[in-house]
């Protein structure tokens, strides 16, 4: 990486300090819904890739979706995960399979989700972005399922493959003109101040925030979930605003998290149009506003009621499987059960 020029101007940027976050208090309000993760595979990858520092080792992180079950039977899915059948993306991911180890999960997130709730009673997949770890396959959910997606993502992710050979997701992996509703959120929706973010309120009563999370690439988006009503308790469903919880996570009064993401070179990639950009880059296609995410993620954590769960929450799934292995779990009580502070005290890279 020494030979390659910052034509970017990556290396030195830094997470800015939580101080500098501008907050809104998040509304008051007593519906809250019922969260169950479900793990969706893993993926091996270099950990200086995530992270920036002189190693050789690789990390295996986990892959997370979320179902979302609001008191009046309404549901949601927040992000789909991996695809059951690797051979089902395009041919540019998969050359990246032997660089990444990848594991599937055992069936489709749809078939998973069937175990726990009515398929059709899934009104909608929130999806935070369209990376092919997260973009799963919204066409195993029924036609009545409508797909939410963050601003900008059709004109800058479309068409996919075949249609574009060197895409990294799938023309149908986004459905349009399919019978299935495709929502894409835009300056014309009514977002609002909540807490360090701006956010739609899904379900009209606070319950289920949809968050502008930018940064990691275009239309990325998050949840803030509520949990418990007295007092107010959120889950905070940020993708992959950051990969590792030491991009952003610190203890109150920190002026910065102790690592940077990673940089590597863009002429090492499989992808034709990443090598295109030339010098060093990030797994956040605009660093700056992935770095002032996190600062906004780390001031949410900052509340006592707010905890953070990342698309590839290492400790989360350190402290979640402390009690043996899962597939899905209920998290939903995470404040009572101290799940939060346990969560920072499994931090691997403080």
């Amino acid at each position: 990486m020494g030979d390659v020029e910052d034509i970017h101007g990556l290396k030195d940027l830094r997470v800015p300090p939580t101080s500098s976050v501008r907050w809104t208090p998040i509304p008051p309000g007593t519906a809250a819904c019922k969260v169950t993760v479900l793990r969706t595979g893993k993926i091996t990858m270099p950990l200086g890739m995530l992270l920036r520092m002189q190693t050789t080792d690789k990390i295996e992180i986990p892959v997370f979706t979320f179902l979302v079950e609001h008191p009046s039977g309404r549901r949601v899915v927040f992000d789909l995960g991996l695809k059951a059948n690797l051979e089902d993306y395009p041919p540019v991911v998969q050359q990246a399979f032997g660089r990444n180890p990848t594991i599937p999960p055992r069936k489709e997130l749809a078939e998973l989700v069937e175990e726990l709730a009515p398929l059709e009673s899934v009104e909608a997949v929130v999806l935070s972005h369209t990376h092919w770890d997260h973009i799963g396959n919204i066409n195993a959910f029924p036609k009545s399922t409508k797909l939410i997606i963050g601003p900008g993502v059709i004109a800058s992710r479309l068409p996919g493959y075949p249609k574009d050979a060197d895409a990294n997701l799938n023309d149908d992996d986004i459905p349009i003109g399919s019978g299935r509703v495709v929502q894409e959120l835009g300056p014309e929706d009514p977002w609002q101040d909540v807490g360090a973010f701006k956010g739609i309120d899904y379900f009209g009563d606070g319950s289920f925030y949809i968050l502008e999370a930018e940064g990691h690439m275009v239309g990325h988006i998050g949840a803030l979930v509520r949990t418990t009503g007295s007092p107010s308790t959120y889950l905070l469903l940020a993708g992959d605003a950051a990969h590792l919880r030491a991009q952003y996570s610190c203890c109150t009064g920190h002026v910065h998290p102790p690592y940077q993401c990673g940089l590597f070179a863009a002429k090492n990639s499989f992808s034709p149009k990443v090598r295109a950009r030339g010098g060093l880059l990030a797994l956040h296609d605009d660093l700056p506003r992935a770095y002032t995410t996190m600062a906004k993620m780390g001031r949410m954590e900052e509340e006592p009621g707010v905890a953070v769960f990342l698309a590839h929450d290492i400790e989360w799934e350190i402290v979640l499987s402390a009690d043996g292995e899962w597939e899905s779990r209920e998290v939903t009580g995470w404040y009572d059960k101290g799940w939060k502070q346990a969560v920072d005290a499994a931090r691997e890279h403080k």
